[in-house]
């Protein structure tokens, strides 16, 4: 509670209180809560290393969890990890931990960061959209003044942003502010203040821009104050941490030693048997690195036929993915030659727009194909196509 809003010295006190009761209890589960709260304390201050540091040891307490409905938490674990990575710009890992925290509960917020990830680094609008409105569907089952409610208007406003329904993000923009205030998350609200500073100038409302860029300083300020306070006490713990490493360094000198020595007569062993089949594992590697070049340029041969909508393309495609085609007919073999040329563009990851432009048809049409295609493979409307495809067995 003091960490969301922005007390952070108090929330270290009473995280470090409960690390002492909670280490005494063996309790997996207040385990993972702790060095949860930990991670997102750490984030909120800016020391994103040492909250992935201590996200780990979260995940693995809550991997320890043996109830069902208390295992859940690894969901929002999950999710924690997925914005630890985002704030240090590994964004591909983010994702795999976003579907992992789906994949155990469906909020609207997971939905909500993974339609922002296809929006801003795929531009990839049908699976953006998709993503969004099941957030927003999920939404309709919770209490208003919620902070999934707030987080998810703050990315749907992202959304309408890039639509260029600037206004209307507005809107939901200042809809999150309420529900940010209301729940007390004012280390969230910030980064609206700036983002709302940024649609006004879009609108060229200069007088609206320049308020909610000063409210944007003053609260940053602010917080920035009491987070540098914050860093001292993590970093005083640090030190703590290095002057317990360094007594009990003394202790395990030995067995590093004994280690070390069993370490080189294993490399040893192994180094004799790489000798003895050198001459294998470097034919091994060549006939690897063959391989990936005939397949890195078979995949951009396919794509340029794609584009260019030529007649080969299908033969092409057929040839270096086979086991796609024979899947697609396993499900209907009365799949026309246009339907599967369809769904291999779809595998591929072209958008609905972009299948409409080389293929010279109207985006109504495509999406008119897309439903015609669902029928036929007797895929749900709610269910993604490229996803359907990528995951077939």
């Amino acid at each position: 509670m003091h960490a969301t809003i922005g007390d952070y010295k108090n929330s270290f006190y009473y995280l470090q209180k409960a690390e002492k009761n909670i280490k005494k209890s063996n309790n997996a589960y207040l385990s993972a809560k702790l060095y949860q709260e930990y991670g997102q304390v750490n984030d909120a201050i800016g020391l994103y290393v040492k909250a992935l540091k201590y996200n780990a040891q979260s995940i693995y307490y809550g991997k320890l969890i043996s109830g069902h409905d208390e295992k859940k938490i690894l969901s929002d674990i999950y999710a924690n990890r997925a914005d630890f990575l985002h704030n240090i710009h590994r964004e591909d890992s983010s994702l795999i931990y976003l579907h992992r925290a789906l994949k155990i509960k469906s909020s609207p917020v997971v939905n909500s960061l993974i339609g922002d990830y296809y929006m801003v680094y795929k531009k990839n609008t049908d699976s953006s959209s998709y993503y969004i409105n099941n957030a927003l569907k999920l939404l309709q089952k919770m209490n208003y003044w919620n902070i999934q409610r707030g987080l998810t208007y703050y990315y749907y406003g992202n959304f309408l942003n890039k639509m260029k329904e600037h206004e209307k993000a507005l809107l939901y923009y200042k809809k999150s502010v309420a529900i940010l205030e209301r729940t007390k998350r004012v280390y969230n609200i910030p980064l609206l203040y700036s983002t709302i500073s940024s649609a006004y100038g879009v609108l060229n409302d200069e007088e609206k821009e320049k308020e909610y860029l000063e409210k944007y300083t003053k609260l940053k300020d602010s917080l920035s104050r009491i987070s540098n306070e914050s860093v001292n006490t993590s970093i005083d713990e640090i030190i703590r941490e290095k002057e317990s490493e360094n007594i009990s360094r003394k202790n395990i000198l030995l067995i590093y030693n004994i280690v070390v020595c069993c370490l080189i007569v294993i490399l040893l062993f192994f180094y004799i048997h790489y000798q003895k089949n050198k001459d294998i594992i470097k034919q091994k590697e060549f006939e690897t690195d063959v391989l990936k070049e005939k397949l890195s340029n078979s995949y951009d041969c396919i794509i340029n036929l794609a584009k260019k909508n030529d007649p080969n393309f299908l033969n092409k495609f057929q040839e270096a993915y086979p086991d796609f085609i024979k899947k697609m007919l396993t499900i209907n073999a009365n799949l026309s030659k246009s339907d599967l040329t369809f769904c291999a563009m779809i595998w591929l990851g072209f958008t609905s727009k972009e299948i409409g432009q080389y293929t010279f048809v109207e985006h109504r049409s495509v999406q008119n194909k897309k439903n015609r295609l669902r029928k036929k493979l007797n895929i749900s409307s709610d269910v993604d196509l490229y996803f359907f495809f990528k995951n077939l067995r």
